[in-house]
Formats: C-alpha cells, sequence, structure tokens
C-alpha cells in the first residue's frame, strides 16, 4: 500500500509506525525540494523538512483527510516562521564581500533559472498554489481542502497564475 492517505489512517488508527516510515520515505525528498524551490537554502531546508514533519506527527491523527496537503502546509508555515526569525536578528553585512561579487548580470541564464526566476515574479500565494499542483502533484481538490476555499476557486487562481506566467514570457520573448 503506498496511498499517502491510507498510510496516515494506518498510522493514526492503528498506529503502523512502518506506515508512517512509507509515508516519510514518499515525501520527505519531495517536501525538501519544495523548500528549494521556494528559496531555501539546501541546508536549511533538512532542519525545515525535520521540523515539518515533527509538527506533522503530532497533529495529523486529530483530522487525517488529507495529509499530504496538511504537510505541505505546515512546511510553508516553518518555512515563514523561519524567515521572519532571521529577519528579526541582526546581520552582519560586509561591504567588501559585496564588492567583490562576481558580475552575473550579462551572464546567460539557462531556461530553468529563467522559469524559476518568473515564478517568483508572482504573488507568494500564486507561486505556492502552482508549486503545490504542478511540482508537489496535489489535485484541485486536495489543495482546496488544505487551503480551506472551494476547489473551483483553486482552479481560476491556477489558471490565472499559468496565464500570468505565460504572458511575462511571451513578453520576454518580444523583446
Amino acid at each position: 500500500m503506498t496511498d499517502p492517505k491510507q498510510l496516515i489512517q494506518r498510522y493514526c488508527k492503528k498506529g503502523d509506525d512502518y506506515a508512517f516510515h512509507i509515508f516519510y520515505r514518499q515525501q520527505a525528498k519531495r517536501l525538501w525540494q519544495f523548500l528549494v524551490a521556494r528559496g531555501c537554502a539546501a541546508e536549511h531546508a533538512y532542519d525545515l523538512v525535520a521540523d515539518t514533519f515533527l509538527k506533522f506527527i503530532q497533529t495529523v491523527c486529530r483530522d487525517p483527510r488529507s495529509p499530504v496537503a496538511f504537510l505541505y502546509r505546515i512546511a510553508i508555515n516553518q518555512q515563514i516562521d523561519s524567515y521572519r526569525r532571521d529577519r528579526a536578528s541582526p546581520v552582519d553585512f560586509d561591504t567588501d564581500q559585496a564588492e567583490l561579487a562576481p558580475d552575473v548580470s550579462s551572464q546567460p541564464i539557462d531556461k530553468y533559472e529563467y522559469l524559476r526566476n518568473l515564478v517568483k515574479s508572482l504573488h507568494a500565494d500564486e507561486q505556492n498554489l502552482l508549486l503545490m499542483r504542478y511540482w508537489i502533484g496535489l489535485t484541485h481538490k486536495e489543495i482546496a481542502e488544505n487551503l480551506s476555499l472551494p476547489e473551483g476557486t483553486v482552479r481560476r487562481q491556477a489558471a490565472s497564475a499559468l496565464n500570468k506566467l505565460r504572458q511575462r514570457w511571451q513578453d520576454d520573448e518580444d523583446k
């Protein structure tokens, strides 16, 4: 059995630790990739994955209807909280280092990086929606349950975000 929902239900109802282990193995790498795609440093993403699963395991049995969507909602919240904590701490910026950094403005950019920058230009809610839908592979229904929105709204917002990406891509090609 590999269905995430069934695995979590077995874990919650029967205390099946092996079912949770399988769920973890299915989701941990994809969750890490998701956090990195959202701009998190690779090393920090490992910590966030651990924190996310800790919080997930403490709360998922209360309502295991959509465990994957719930897991990613926790991860997004963990990343936002981490970002807020980091911004609150003082940073010692070394201006000499900034002057020694290579000029990358004239270097060619690959299509993956270009697309990533286009996605980053969208509003954070649109970014999350597209990442949940196309990176993680959640259905519109799962996203709607996770975000407490009607499924039609999620479909419309996803289509709108994709149209924005297409338009920005087209505008750049026309230049």
